[in-house]
């Protein structure tokens, strides 16, 4: 009975220190010029890039019209993990192949998987051609 009661305090304190770290994330403000060669991905609807930032990293995905999404790439189940996040080969939504957790390329849902979260989803302004993306969750 005390080693399952040590093993649950121990998940929990797990659980709260992990959480921690991911909600934690700090950086500078990051801006991208949708006009260099890198980012042409982004003209097109449904259009995804990986930039540095966040945690682990950052996919930013073009929704449609002139609306971005930046999604953090650590997976809510295990943001510690050696994995990112990334755009399954489909194109139809995103993976964590560490856990195998999937989520919505339109909100960042979990779709499948242990994952009970959703992604972190960062503020993203666009003014012309520049995307501006904060540390500000939106979600």
């Amino acid at each position: 009975m005390r080693k399952n009661k040590i093993q649950w305090v121990f998940g929990i304190i797990l659980t709260l220190v992990s959480t921690q770290a991911y909600s934690q994330v700090s950086f500078a403000e990051i801006t991208v010029n949708l006009n260099y060669p890198q980012y042409q991905k982004l003209k097109n609807d449904e259009g995804y890039v990986y930039i540095e930032g966040g945690m682990k990293g950052i996919i930013i995905y073009h929704e449609g019209e002139n609306s971005y999404i930046a999604y953090e790439r650590a997976c809510p189940h295990h943001p510690t993990s050696n994995c990112e996040v990334q755009v399954d080969g489909s194109s139809l939504f995103f993976i964590d192949h560490c856990c195998n957790s999937t989520f919505s390329l339109f909100n960042g849902s979990p779709t499948g998987g242990p994952a009970q979260r959703s992604l972190f989803q960062y503020h993203t302004e666009l003014s012309g051609t520049t995307l501006k993306i904060s540390d500000e969750i939106i979600n």
